[in-house]
């Protein structure tokens, strides 16, 4: 494996670790509050994995804005969770498809293209909504809080980004 495949590798996984290198409690993070533990609904997946939520464990949310946080959660879940289970099903349907016998056209998937356009859809006005009944809980020291902490990510990120390059070359395994 290339030094640069491996460093690229690690700095990923560093970066993907930073909202977590905080340590906090559940009574503090309020994915945990939720119920669906420290890292989210399955990992980084769907709002419950979002950088917006991920990024709220550093707004000291007060006891009454955990609650808060906590019923618009729940009360978001099935939701959330009959949406990721309809894309998981077209994302079979998809590989079914493609990896079946014979010959498979654009229109053959074409119904599935607009089943997933459909989901995912829902599914980002579904974060949308819910970010914003997030957001609606927190003070306006507590935005101020996010907003320079997203600053101070992206800025590490962009620093990655620009020690390791574009990433286009990661096939080389001359680098």
């Amino acid at each position: 494996m290339s030094h640069k495949l491996v460093i690229t590798a690690l700095s990923a996984g560093l970066l993907c670790a930073l909202p977590f290198a905080a340590p906090t409690t559940a009574a503090a993070d309020p994915m945990a509050m939720a119920g669906f533990g420290h890292h989210g609904m399955g990992g980084m997946e769907g709002m419950h994995g979002s950088p917006f939520l991920m990024l709220l464990s550093s707004a000291n949310l007060t006891p009454a804005q955990q609650q808060q946080v906590q019923l618009i959660l729940n009360s978001n879940k099935a939701q959330m969770e009959s949406l990721h289970a309809q894309l998981q099903s077209i994302h079979e349907q998809f590989a079914a498809k493609l990896l079946g016998q014979g010959s498979v056209s654009p229109s053959d998937l074409k119904p599935l293209v607009d089943q997933a356009a459909r989901a995912e859809a829902a599914l980002t006005e579904n974060m949308a909504n819910t970010a914003v009944a997030v957001r609606n809980v927190l003070t306006a020291e507590q935005v101020k809080k996010l907003a320079d902490m997203h600053r101070k990510l992206r800025s590490l990120h962009n620093q990655i980004r620009g020690l390791m390059g574009s990433g286009n070359d990661m096939g080389n395994a001359d680098n």
